[in-house]
């Protein structure tokens, strides 16, 4: 059976922040994903459509994310960073999925877990994350800690739950 490399997926993401010195949130991952040379296209699906609970997707041939235009801009943010963690971390397409909204089964997935600890070290870095909580004086619970990294309250939380678990 195989286990998400966890290590890889956080040193990944640190190097793509180090490679665009970028120290302070809001991370730019739309920007960061167009310089690595992929192109984002948004896609409003209709809800007859197979398309309907899709999050994103990345389409390794044509070098392309798939962003559902219907999706929150946090969603958002967090399917392209998603989808680059497959492009970083050397996934083969036959390897992961769609990203859907709501899915269980891919939680599961060794190479989904490993894109998406890539998308939240990206997004909500620990080092960032310790400093703004520090600075502001701000708990896991407050909303505008979400704010200031433009990402949702439950990402938040998840880092922070993550952080204690590895530590």
């Amino acid at each position: 059976m195989i286990t998400p490399n966890y290590e890889k997926a956080i040193k990944e993401a640190g190097l793509l922040l180090s490679k665009f010195d970028i120290t302070e949130p809001v991370i730019p991952v739309d920007e960061i994903t167009q310089k690595e040379g992929i192109i984002i296209k948004y896609f409003r699906p209709n809800r007859d459509t197979e398309l309907s609970g899709i999050s994103g997707f990345y389409d390794s041939k044509s070098n392309v994310i798939y962003v559902n235009a219907d999706d929150t801009p946090t969603r958002q943010s967090f399917t392209i960073a998603h989808e680059l963690g497959h492009f970083k971390l050397g996934h083969k397409p036959n390897e992961f999925d769609v990203l859907y909204r709501f899915a269980t089964t891919i939680d599961k997935n060794p190479i989904e877990q490993e894109a998406n600890c890539f998308a939240a070290n990206l997004l909500v870095p620990e080092k960032m994350l310790e400093e703004v909580m520090k600075k502001y004086k701000l708990t896991e619970n407050d909303q505008l800690l979400a704010d200031i990294f433009g990402g949702s309250l439950e990402v938040i939380k998840y880092r922070l739950k993550w952080i204690k678990i590895n530590c």
